[in-house]
C-alpha cells in the first residue's frame, strides 16, 4: 500500500519524480525534495512508501533573501520580500510626462498641443465634450430671424400700401372709369 501527498498548489505528487505514474510536484525545488520512507509490513511483505512534505521554506524569487515571519508578498511567480516587490513596482510604473490640465503621467506620445498646453487624449475627450455641452445649453441666437421677419412685415406693408392706394384711387374715379 503506497501513500502520496498531493501538493495543494500544483496538484502534483509531493517528492515524485519522473518514474512515478504521477505529475511530480514543481513546487519543491530538488533539494528540496524528500526520499520516501521504507519499512517492511510484517504480515503481507508489502512495502509502505510515505511521502512526507517538507517544511514549507518562504524565499524571494527575486533576491533569494528567507521570508518566515518577515513581511512578504505573494503572486504568481512566489513569494517576493517588500524590497523587491518595491522595486518591481517602481520599474513598472508608467514613464512619461504629465498632462498639464490633469496631472496624470502618461506616455509622451499620447500628449497633443492644445492651447499650448500639452494635454492627454482624456482631456481631450472632456474638452469636447464640454464644449458640446456648451453649445447645446447655450441661448439660441435669433437675431438673423428677427430681421428676416422684419424684411417680411415692411413688404407686406408695401403691398398693402399700394393696394388702399388704389382703391382710394378708384373711389375718387381717378383711375379706371
Amino acid at each position: 500500500m503506497s501513500t502520496e501527498l498531493t501538493c495543494p498548489d500544483c496538484g502534483g505528487v509531493i517528492g515524485g519524480d519522473s518514474n512515478d505514474p504521477g505529475r511530480a510536484c514543481t513546487c519543491w525545488s530538488e533539494s528540496a525534495k524528500v526520499t520516501g520512507l521504507a519499512s517492511e509490513a510484517t504480515d503481507s511483505g508489502d512495502t509502505v512508501v510515505d511521502r512526507v512534505a517538507p517544511a514549507a521554506t518562504k524565499v524571494c524569487c527575486q533576491c533569494g533573501k528567507d521570508l518566515a515571519g518577515k513581511k512578504r508578498l505573494r503572486d504568481s511567480r512566489g513569494y517576493w520580500c517588500y524590497a523587491c516587490h518595491k522595486l518591481d513596482q517602481e520599474a513598472t510604473r508608467p514613464q512619461g510626462k504629465r498632462c498639464d490640465e490633469c496631472n496624470r503621467k502618461v506616455p509622451e506620445t499620447a500628449l497633443s498641443e492644445i492651447d499650448g498646453k500639452q494635454i492627454c487624449g482624456k482631456c481631450q475627450l472632456e474638452r469636447k465634450q464640454a464644449e458640446k455641452d456648451r453649445r447645446r445649453l447655450s441661448p439660441v441666437k435669433t437675431d438673423a430671424h428677427d430681421q428676416l421677419a422684419k424684411k417680411r412685415l415692411l413688404w407686406i406693408l408695401a403691398v398693402v400700401v399700394v393696394l388702399t392706394a388704389i382703391i382710394v384711387l378708384k373711389q375718387m374715379k381717378v383711375i379706371g372709369s
